[in-house]
C-alpha cells in the first residue's frame, strides 16, 4: 500500500469517525466521548512501560473509538467505526471477532456510500457478518441522509 493510499484510508475513517459523533450528537440524546487507542497510546508511550505490560498495550490498540451515553436510558455502548466504500459482510465478520476477543460488549458502526450500519459485535458474529441498518431511533432518517451526503460528496472529489 502507498503512502498515498494509506494517508486517504486514514482521512476516510477520520471521516467516518466524525459523521458518526457529529451525527449522534445534533440528536442531543446522545454524549459521544472519544475513546480509542488514538488518545490513550501515546501518553503510554511517552510515560515507557515495561514487557509486561505488553497484553494491555495490545488490548489498547483494539479499543473501539467510541463510549457513547445515552441520556435517556444512561446506558453506554463502546463503538468502533468503520469506513467501507460498499459493505463487506467478510471484513463485517473479522472486525467483529477481532473486537470481541477483547472489548464485548461493543458495537460497530459502518459507513458506507449506501448508508450506515450498527450492531452489536456478538450479534454480527451470530449473523456471519451480516449487520443491520443504522436505527431510526439512535438518528432519524433525514438526519442519518444528511450525513450521508457528506460521505458522498467526498467521495465524489477523490
Amino acid at each position: 500500500m502507498s503512502n498515498i493510499t494509506f494517508a486517504r484510508n486514514l482521512v476516510k475513517g477520520k471521516i467516518a469517525e466524525t459523521i458518526f459523533a457529529q451525527m449522534l450528537r445534533e440528536t442531543k440524546d446522545f454524549t459521544v466521548l472519544e475513546f480509542g487507542y488514538e488518545k490513550i497510546i501515546p501518553e503510554l508511550v511517552q510515560q515507557g512501560h515495561d514487557k509486561k505490560n505488553n497484553d494491555i498495550i495490545e488490548t489498547l490498540r483494539t479499543a473501539p473509538d467510541f463510549a457513547v451515553i445515552n441520556q435517556k436510558t444512561k446506558k453506554v455502548q463502546l463503538v468502533e467505526v468503520k469506513y467501507m466504500r460498499n459493505l463487506n459482510l467478510k471484513y463485517v465478520l473479522e472486525d467483529a471477532v477481532r473486537m470481541s476477543k477483547s472489548w464485548n460488549p461493543s458495537y460497530l458502526f459502518i459507513a458506507t456510500l449506501d448508508g450506515f450500519y450498527f450492531d452489536g459485535i456478538d450479534d454480527i458474529i451470530n449473523n456471519g457478518g451480516k449487520i443491520s441498518m443504522f436505527p431510526a431511533e439512535y438518528a432519524n432518517i433525514e438526519l442519518q441522509k444528511r450525513y450521508l451526503q457528506i460521505l458522498i460528496d467526498f467521495e465524489g472529489k477523490n
